[in-house]
């Protein structure tokens, strides 16, 4: 009897722990819309369509020299520290061995780099700009992000980047203030995320953890952190290559229209999978324990939440862009509506890849059969963007992007039917939540009969706000009652303490 109590007790405790880490999560990423959609209208009017599509090129291609110098560490580093949390020698030993191996490849890969900027020619109009944002490329050993995230600590996370990114906002208003500012917008990128290492280090020398530079014992690491790896090349390219496509079988102008729309769709994205590095080392223990009720549990939970949040945000985005970007963005981003509409498709692909992909196969260490998902669709991307971009630009990009991730989201999900016992336990939430956004259309098409402009904007959003709690309210969705329940006790708790 005591120790069903026992048993009880880590379960109950376990899946506080979630809710808790799943709210600081939720909150770090609401903070990644909130901030863009304060600086996004400013850096499309001063930037202009040009200045916006050359700096989203040579962020993006840095970005992907990282990849390469990162290998699959963010990842692996995230379930393997989950496992050796409370053994601090374990975990230094575990950093030094990471750190390491990214210092010996980012040397490597940096000297590619600067290599590709001085000799070919598209890139050395812009040298100053790639070299200096090649830094965020330079400084990729001493990224250990996927050490606290790996120690549950998203409330430092949380707090840590709300702080930064506070700063970034008020000092863009001061170094950006004309076309010309390429390079100063490149460095406040750069100033963000040295200033979040530079304080990881703080908190990692405080834990007692002092890093070191050491290839001993490292071998064992190479085989998964390679696939890992792999699986990010793959992944990559349906993320990143359409930008780099577009900036080379296109104009920098569609590049400018492609990443205003995507960076919305994207900065709404991580709101749908803010559960996903939350759950990576849970599904990681639960796994190593054989818990697979567990599992199955934490799965459909996740669904709900996914389900709940990713088709409103969807359906919202396709009826409102055609009257909203040329309002947040200006009217010579008028190029970036249909992009954003087909782009916002990928809110529910990927909210529900994180799900079969990331916290299943992932988190229960099928590497190989993520790699062989998301390589599929990077080669179906790859294809579909060298045809689709020269006749259709940024739509094309676009389509190129919802296409690949649609495919691995029926790939992941038959991978995991067949190699795994996870189960999803019900799934109607899943279609109360779809059939409340779809009635987003009508309410959307009856607005703008009425009105035009940012009204339209914020009728659709209160009118379809209201009908979608009300819809889910009558139908009884689960996820929901939740919800709603969470957030009245948590009022009620705060208004008991403060009689």
């Amino acid at each position: 009897m005591g120790y069903v109590k026992i048993e009880c007790s880590r379960v109950f405790t376990s899946m506080a722990s979630i809710k808790r880490n799943f709210l600081y999560n939720l909150l770090l990423q609401v903070s990644k819309v909130l901030f863009p959609l304060i600086t996004a209208p400013y850096i499309a009017r001063t930037l202009e369509p040009e200045g916006v599509g050359i700096v989203n090129f040579v962020n993006t291609y840095s970005s992907y020299f990282a990849l390469f110098a990162v290998l699959g560490i963010p990842i692996y580093g995230i379930r393997e520290i989950a496992k050796i949390r409370d053994d601090i020698r374990a975990s230094e030993t575990f950093v030094s061995q990471m750190i390491s191996l990214e210092f010996v490849t980012t040397l490597f890969v940096s000297c590619i780099y600067i290599i590709s900027v001085c000799f070919i020619g598209q890139l050395n109009k812009h040298a100053l700009l790639f070299l200096v944002a090649g830094i965020s490329l330079y400084i990729t050993p001493f990224k250990i992000e996927w050490f606290f995230s790996g120690r549950e600590e998203f409330g430092y996370i949380t707090f840590r980047s709300l702080m930064i990114k506070t700063l970034s906002v008020i000092l863009l208003f001061f170094v950006v203030k004309d076309k010309d500012d390429l390079i100063n917008y490149v460095l406040l990128n750069l100033f963000a995320t040295i200033a979040n290492e530079f304080w990881n280090y703080v908190k990692l020398y405080k834990l007692g953890i002092k890093p070191r530079f050491t290839l001993s014992g490292c071998k064992i690491h190479l085989k998964p952190v390679l696939t890992l790896f792999a699986s990010s090349i793959a992944i990559s390219i349906y993320v990143m290559l359409d930008t780099l496509m577009l900036g080379f079988r296109s104009s920098y102008q569609e590049v400018g229209y492609y990443n205003c729309a995507m960076q919305l769709v994207r900065t709404l994205l991580p709101v749908t999978t803010a559960l996903a590095t939350v759950a990576i080392p849970k599904v990681a223990i639960y796994h190593k324990s054989e818990n697979v009720q567990m599992i199955n549990e934490l799965m459909t939970k996740s669904l709900g939440i996914v389900s709940f949040l990713a088709f409103p945000i969807t359906i919202g985005i396709i009826m409102v862009a055609p009257v909203f970007v040329p309002l947040f963005f200006g009217n010579s981003f008028y190029g970036s509506v249909l992009p954003m509409q087909i782009g916002s498709i990928i809110i529910v692909a990927i909210g529900l890849n994180n799900l079969n992909g990331v916290q299943i196969l992932t988190g229960m260490a099928k590497d190989k059969l993520f790699l062989i998902s998301v390589t599929t669709g990077a080669v179906v991307n790859f294809c579909l963007n060298w045809f689709l971009i020269p006749l259709y630009g940024a739509s094309g990009a676009a389509f190129a992007s919802i296409s690949s991730e649609i495919l691995i989201l029926f790939i992941n999900e038959y991978f995991v039917r067949c190699y795994t016992q996870v189960r999803i336990l019900y799934w109607d939430d899943l279609f109360k939540s779809f059939a409340g956004a779809m009635l987003f259309i009508p309410i959307c098409l009856f607005c703008g009969k009425l009105m035009s402009g940012w009204f339209y904007v914020f009728a659709c959003i209160i009118a379809c706000v209201g009908e979608y709690i009300l819809f889910q309210s009558l139908t009884k969705n689960e996820t929901f009652r939740v919800i709603y329940t969470n957030v009245f006790n948590r009022i009620g708790a705060k208004n008991e303490k403060s009689y």
